[in-house]
């Protein structure tokens, strides 16, 4: 299944520059799609493990086309944008 079929089924969240999203188990958000080259903030699980620390990517720019998931397999819970955007994609 490509993205664009899972974001038409599943649906998504856009988010950019500034935003500050808040997922829930009920949101499941499960990974993440970059946009526009992006740098993070925070970006967490539902189990607050810190995914730019667990990634190596605290201070880092992802470039267009990279996607990014929590080791946990859990749902996104925090996603600050510094700059740069994303899109946010449930299962």
């Amino acid at each position: 299944m490509t993205i664009e079929e899972l974001v038409a089924l599943k649906g998504g969240k856009y988010a950019d520059n500034g935003a500050v999203v808040t997922g829930t188990i009920a949101t499941n958000y499960r990974f993440l799609v970059v946009n526009d080259d992006v740098v993070f903030t925070a970006l967490t699980d539902v189990l607050d493990n810190d995914i730019l620390d667990e990634w190596g990517l605290t201070g880092k720019t992802l470039t267009k086309g990279m996607v990014i998931a929590p080791a946990s397999e859990r749902p996104f819970k925090t996603v600050n944008v510094a700059s740069g955007s994303v899109l946010l994609i449930k299962l």
